[in-house]
């Protein structure tokens, strides 16, 4: 009994006002009619005279507050997502990210475009190309296809054409970290959103 008295009340919960008026209306208009509902609710005949008023009261009103009412589809991008942090607000599908490097002296080296294609954040994965500007640096202008890990604050970037592992942590408005290039050769890296 408790239970299905628990799955009314869910039901209720989730119906709309009006809806709720409405069946009450109707269900006090019967109950001018009728003397005894289903062997629990006995009418008498002085809450007969009460119960047509009272449902027609509901019923009006349940009606006016349905056609004054809009109600619109749930619409899921309206729904608040929680924005990514970290990592995963750079590493997105379609981001073109400005990529520098510098020796460890700070001086320029290079610098260029990081393109993201495909992101797996279940896993932290991202896969995308990495163009070198021609004007820095005597790299060819072709992508190089990239790939990379990223997990909370920290990312990395593998390039297999220029045997280059990036690592570094992703703050608010850049992600910063170490290029080592073989053979032990190390930079400093900066990406920052364009």
């Amino acid at each position: 009994m408790a239970e299905s008295i628990g799955r009314i009340i869910d039901a209720l919960e989730d119906t709309p006002i009006p809806n709720i008026l409405i069946f009450a209306g109707l269900f006090f208009i019967l109950l001018t009619f009728v003397t005894k509902v289903g062997g629990f609710i006995e009418v008498q005949p002085a809450q007969q005279k009460w119960a047509a008023p009272i449902g027609i009261a509901l019923l009006v009103f349940g009606l006016i507050l349905a056609l004054n009412t809009s109600y619109e589809p749930l619409n899921p991008q309206a729904i608040d997502t929680p924005q990514p942090i970290g990592c995963a607000a750079f590493l997105r599908e379609g981001s073109v990210l400005n990529w520098t490097t510098a020796d460890n002296s700070g001086t320029p080296v290079n610098r260029g475009t990081l393109r993201i294609e495909t992101v797996d954040s279940t896993v932290g994965r991202w896969w995308g190309e990495k163009i070198a500007d021609p004007k820095k640096s005597g790299d060819p202008v072709d992508p190089d296809p990239v790939d990379g890990n990223f997990k909370e604050a920290e990312m990395t970037l593998n390039n297999p054409n220029h045997k280059e592992i990036w690592s570094g942590n992703c703050r608010e408005s850049e992600i910063e970290g170490d290029l080592i290039q073989e053979p032990n050769r190390r930079f400093l890296f900066s990406i920052r959103k364009p």
